[in-house]
């Protein structure tokens, strides 16, 4: 059996091609490192940054009145909530938001706003301003809304 020093001995051809094959053998191997067993190791930490709360609830309308209920029905609610809003504060405003669920194309949505604010929106703001409150303190608001799926009055205090 030949021994490695015996091998180098041999002359400087086997000395070369000695250390060629072990350099060769050595570069195909991976070193062991501390990466080796955490792959994220050295890297810095990343804090975990929590996502921000959610904003407040939006504000309740003071009432809300489904299109197409006869006023027999929203009267005296209506009338009974203005004479609360008015004693708590007597220069309240109230806004009348009529919405609508959004429809095909733009003229439709004009023409069930159109429909609504004519009937049930200018009933409502009559029915406010003869309940006490001036013409001055109600104002009135008109537009197509996603989360609504039946045409709806909301009655809002400012």
């Amino acid at each position: 059996m030949l021994s490695v020093s015996r091998f180098i001995e041999k002359g400087p051809f086997f000395r070369v091609a000695f250390v060629a094959s072990v350099a060769l053998c050595l570069s195909g191997c991976k070193l062991v490192d501390q990466k080796t067993f955490n792959a994220r190791a050295g890297k810095p930490p990343v804090p975990y940054i929590p996502p921000p709360p959610p904003g407040p609830p939006p504000v309740p309308p003071l009432i809300e009145l489904v299109a197409g209920t006869s006023p027999a029905e929203w009267s005296g609610p209506v009338a009974q909530i203005v004479h609360k809003a008015l004693a708590s504060k007597p220069d309240i405003l109230f806004v009348v938001q009529c919405l609508v669920p959004p429809g095909t194309d733009s003229e439709t949505d004009q023409q069930a706003l159109v429909q609504l604010v004519q009937g049930d929106g200018q009933a409502v703001t009559q029915a406010i301003i003869k309940d006490g409150a001036s013409p001055a303190q109600v104002e009135m608001a008109a537009m197509p809304d996603s989360t609504v799926t039946n045409s709806v009055i909301r009655v809002y205090v400012k």
